[in-house]
């Protein structure tokens, strides 16, 4: 009977802890944010599971704000603001959650999508 309820216990959580899994999204350094905050174009390395089509599908909403170049292979999205401003690089986070991204490891520290924002972007 341990058994039993030890292992639907372990069933459960197992589902909880996956359903609370988002994708997660890589930037390289602090260092390398700074440059791209100031020149322009922010690389970011985004989750496994995003597709190429993903990506282009999103970004075409923010045309008028960024372009995105997306190398498949190595997951890194190229972000090149056409207007470099703190409000422009908002619409970043938008990008990144409409590519169900909801937090942003920056050397080795996990940010939610607000706090990389508030952080690094603006």
């Amino acid at each position: 009977m341990k058994t039993l309820l030890t292992s639907i216990f372990f069933v459960i959580g197992s589902f909880i802890l996956n359903a609370q899994d988002g994708k997660t999204a890589l930037c390289s350094s602090k260092a390398s944010l700074v440059k791209g905050v100031s020149s322009g174009i922010i690389e970011i390395k985004l989750h496994e599971t995003i597709s190429k089509e993903d990506v282009e599908k999103y970004a075409s909403y923010y045309k008028n704000i960024f372009t995105v170049s997306f190398d498949e292979k190595s997951r890194l999205a190229s972000i090149k603001m056409l207007q470099n401003t703190s409000a422009n690089r908002m619409v970043i986070i938008r990008f990144l959650g409409a590519n169900q991204v909801q937090n942003v490891i920056v050397e080795g520290k996990l940010f939610t999508l607000n706090d990389f924002y508030e952080n690094y972007l603006k």
